[in-house]
């Protein structure tokens, strides 16, 4: 098989770089060990002709995977990267999401192995491993960088007593990046909130910009909650609250906590949020119409991480189920976060009538996949795979696809004419996202992969 050949070319310079290590040494040790233990069970699988059809797909996506990973080595392995940390704090992001797409490729080749091999080969990378042994892995590196920073500090501070402290302003501020804590969602008191201006109102709800820990946030208040408990608006939150958790991302929206004041006569709750200043993907697209291709192309990026997040965790499957460009926000620094999870549900739940019918009112038709407007209960990660397709058309054109046309295998509601000077790999993506056989769509994994990797190229 050809192509498992130029991933094993592709692993052993990946195994060079690490070992030639001078920085982030842990992690690329890390990285090193999870790619060997892929590579011998696909090598295994290799000589097993009745898999050989089903092991090439997952090599083809795994070639993508590790040439992102080598880029990731090259940057970080040989820099003083806690000064790159405090410049830039996509590191930990980039390798995490590095490892959890070789996940991907474990679950896929560990489908191939007998049985009794399963569970032992995929436990290596399931997310809690992953996510343990990556901090276990960073908490050396800090360990490690402390004990360069004291000698440095020692041998070239006049004071040893201000060098110190030097040394412990820097790595509370790497540990403040590298390790970025699980989100802290919480009870919110109103006396540590100031709600400031209107900046949208909805028949069920108003949203205003506000100030949490003299940090701007924006504060969604409840109408119409007076008929239920307070009891219940807790528990309720606490449970959406939990299942936030682990979503957390820098493409996700973030959740700061429920405030419930009874200070007037009737409750009033509120979800306090992280605020983006450019408001949705939409109206941003409108307002600034000549984005270049690269800043399109990350927010692009931006938008498939958040999908990928929800769509891959060891537990079921999450659906956003109301995709559009109006659900993503935009922050200052035109980093896309998806928002609107009100009618999120596990894959299983969204093929309910009840829930699909919801979903229909509540999304324009232009996003809504052939198969879903056929079946109302056909809903699962492709037809949120074709609502995507849609956003990054946008993100690529400034436009929405042609409404009223179906969709046809040819793609006839995306304007080529649009499309005539994006970018191959983003045209490539828009118009396999949009296919009318699901089948042909691909993952979002698939589709950070490639974007990541064109990214990688502009860079070199």
């Amino acid at each position: 098989m050809e192509v498992l050949g130029q991933v094993l070319d592709i692993a052993q310079t990946i195994y060079g770089l690490c070992d030639q290590a001078s920085s982030n040494k842990q992690q690329c040790c890390r990285l090193k060990k999870r790619i060997q233990m892929l590579l011998v069970a696909s090598e295994a699988l290799q000589r097993q002709k009745d898999k050989s059809d089903q092991l090439l797909v997952v090599m083809k996506e795994l070639q993508v995977t590790l040439d992102n990973a080598k880029c990731w080595v090259i940057k970080y392995s040989h820099q003083a990267w806690w000064k790159r940390i405090l410049q830039a704090n996509g590191i930990k992001e980039e390798f995490e999401l590095i490892n959890d797409r070789l996940g991907d490729a474990a679950e896929q080749v560990s489908l191939l192995l007998a049985v009794e091999h399963r569970k032992q080969f995929f436990h290596f990378f399931t997310e809690n491993t992953r996510k343990r042994q990556n901090q276990r892995d960073i908490d050396e590196d800090l360990k490690e960088l402390k004990n360069y920073l004291t000698s440095e500090f020692t041998e070239n501070a006049k004071n040893v007593e201000d060098g110190m402290n030097k040394i412990l302003s820097e790595i509370a501020a790497v540990k403040s990046v590298c390790k970025r804590s699980s989100w802290h969602i919480t009870e919110i008191r109103a006396t540590d909130l100031k709600r400031g201006s209107l900046l949208l109102e909805k028949p069920s709800h108003n949203l205003y910009l506000g100030e949490y820990h003299k940090s701007p946030v924006a504060i969604k208040v409840f109408k119409g909650q007076q008929l239920i408990t307070q009891d219940f608006i807790i528990k309720t939150f606490r449970s959406e609250s939990e299942t936030m958790k682990k979503f957390e991302c820098l493409n996700i929206l973030r959740l700061y906590g429920i405030c419930v004041d009874n200070s007037g006569t009737d409750s009033c709750y509120s979800l306090v949020m992280e605020y983006c200043e450019k408001g949705t993907l939409r109206q941003l697209l409108e307002r600034e119409p000549d984005l270049p291709w690269e800043r399109r192309i990350q927010m692009a990026l931006d938008a498939a991480r958040a999908i990928y997040r929800l769509h891959q965790t060891d537990m079921k499957a999450i659906l956003h189920g109301s995709l559009s460009s109006t659900k993503f926000l935009v922050d200052g620094t035109y980093c896309v976060k998806l928002s609107g999870f009100e009618l999120s549900k596990t894959e299983s739940s969204l093929r309910r009538p009840s829930n699909a019918e919801r979903r229909r009112k509540s999304s324009e038709l232009v996003y809504i996949a052939p198969e879903s407007l056929q079946d109302i209960n056909a809903y699962d990660k492709r037809s949120e795979i074709y609502s995507l397709g849609v956003v990054l058309y946008e993100i690529a054109t400034g436009k929405l696809p042609i409404t009223g046309l179906p969709v046809t295998e040819n793609n006839q509601r995306v304007n080529g004419e649009h499309l005539s000077s994006c970018p191959p790999v983003l045209h490539e993506l828009i118009t396999s996202c949009l296919l009318r056989n699901p089948c042909g769509r691909p993952t979002a994994g698939v589709i950070v992969d490639l974007l990541i990797a064109h990214l990688n190229k502009s860079e070199s």
